[in-house]
């Protein structure tokens, strides 16, 4: 069979994802795995519905060099390969402003988001890069529609820097690692999952109001599930992607337009 980057391969096409456990990372788990990928999956807990066939957790964390290591050696020794690398695991910062805290607090959630949702994605691209390199394959990363606006989307000062910071990102890696490698991203508005804050707490505790807010919010009036969102990953791995990097999907509802 043809290897997603267009290159001739005997083995199923094989994605490392960040997150995997919860929101949409579990969902674009599922599809992957659904569609013929194998999957190796970074995160802090392993579900027990796991599915020990065609996916394998590496319990860890994506601040953590070696944990970014750990599971790309799953896929390549495991699987026999890596094709996809999927940066999803990330924190919210409940939507703090710059003059809601104290400056200690503010620091440590700021360093926090940072570390997780910027640190934690650069890690995971330098654990995967050779290998993707080799196999001709992508990166797809989640941002959200923080990495364009500022304010009105729930997001605080952390997180929105944190998302700006990542599509810089994006663009940076597309151009360091073109051709070998397509680096490109998906930015949802909206989805309702299970996020948390920097100190745990559920940032969409109460669904319903937010799915009022993000219907009222986006010209489509839409509120898009966590399922509907996972198959653009897959679309951007695939040879009907091949001539894009650096270039960022919105399923937003139209927030371009707003």
């Amino acid at each position: 069979m043809a290897g997603e980057g267009g290159r001739r391969t005997e083995r199923e096409p094989v994605a490392v994802v960040t997150g995997g456990a919860s929101g949409i990372g579990h969902a674009v788990v599922a599809d992957l795995a659904a569609h013929g990928y194998r999957v190796a999956v970074l995160d802090r807990e392993a579900p027990a519905d796991g599915d020990a066939d065609r996916v394998r957790w590496v319990v860890g964390d994506v601040r953590d060099p070696e944990a970014n290591d750990r599971v790309v050696d799953v896929a390549l020794s495991g699987f026999g390969g890596l094709d996809l690398f999927v940066g999803n695991a990330g924190v919210h910062d409940g939507g703090i402003g710059v003059r809601d805290v104290g400056g200690a607090e503010l620091a440590e959630v700021t360093r926090y988001v940072l570390d997780v949702d910027v640190v934690g994605y650069l890690l995971g691209a330098r654990a995967a890069a050779e290998a993707l390199a080799d196999s001709g394959g992508s990166m797809v990363f989640t941002l959200s529609d923080a990495s364009y606006l500022v304010r009105g989307n729930g997001a605080g000062i952390a997180y929105a820097a944190a998302k700006h910071a990542a599509l810089g990102m994006v663009r940076h890696l597309a151009a360091d690692l073109a051709p070998a490698v397509r680096v490109n991203a998906v930015a949802p508005g909206g989805i309702v999952t299970g996020l948390r804050t920097s100190d745990g707490r559920q940032v969409f505790a109460d669904a319903d109001e937010i799915a009022a807010t993000v219907r009222a919010f986006n010209p489509l009036g839409v509120v898009l599930c966590a399922e509907q969102v996972a198959p653009l990953y897959r679309f951007l791995a695939s040879p009907a992607a091949a001539g894009m990097t650096g270039e960022v999907l919105r399923p937003d509802g139209g927030l371009t337009v707003r």
